[in-house]
C-alpha cells in the first residue's frame, strides 16, 4: 500500500509541476504511452536525432539512433505481445535533464509477476527527448 501511495504522490507531483516545466510533462507522457503501448505517443516525444544508450557495468551500447529506428524498435517490442507496467519511483531535475528510477514489472512464462529496476536519464531539447541513457544491472 505504501508503494502505491508513494507512486501516486510522485505521479501527482509530476502532474502538478508539469504546468511550468516541460520535463515532467514529457516524462509522464512517455511512461503513460509506454504502459498503454501507444507507439505514436512514444515516438512523438522524441527528437528526429534521438539517441538511446544502454549501459551496464561492462558495456555502453547505442541501442537506437533516430526517430525511425525508435519507432521500429517499439513496434517490434509491442508486436511481440509484451505486457509490462513501468512506474517512476523517484526523479530529479537538473537543467534540461531528468534522472529517474524506473521499476518495470511483467509476468514471466510461468505467469509469475517479476520486476526489475533501472536508472534512466532523459535530456530534452525543444521539449523533446533528445538523448536517453538507461543504466541496467
Amino acid at each position: 500500500m505504501k508503494t502505491i501511495i508513494t507512486t501516486l504522490f510522485i505521479i501527482g507531483s509530476i502532474a502538478a509541476s508539469a504546468q511550468s516545466d516541460p520535463i515532467p510533462t514529457v516524462l509522464q507522457d512517455q511512461f503513460e504511452a509506454f504502459n498503454t503501448g501507444d507507439i505514436e505517443r512514444l515516438v512523438a516525444n522524441v527528437s528526429d536525432d534521438f539517441k538511446w544508450f544502454y549501459i551496464t557495468s561492462d558495456t555502453l551500447l547505442l541501442e537506437v539512433k533516430g526517430k525511425d529506428a525508435f519507432r521500429k524498435g517499439m513496434e517490434s517490442y509491442f508486436g511481440a505481445g509484451v505486457k509490462v507496467n513501468s512506474e517512476i519511483e523517484s526523479y530529479a531535475i537538473e537543467g534540461n535533464r531528468i534522472s529517474f528510477k524506473e521499476v518495470v514489472s511483467h509476468k514471466n512464462k510461468n505467469g509469475e509477476l517479476v520486476s526489475s529496476s533501472a536508472m534512466g536519464i532523459y535530456q530534452l531539447k525543444d521539449e523533446k527527448i533528445f538523448r536517453a541513457w538507461y543504466f541496467i544491472d
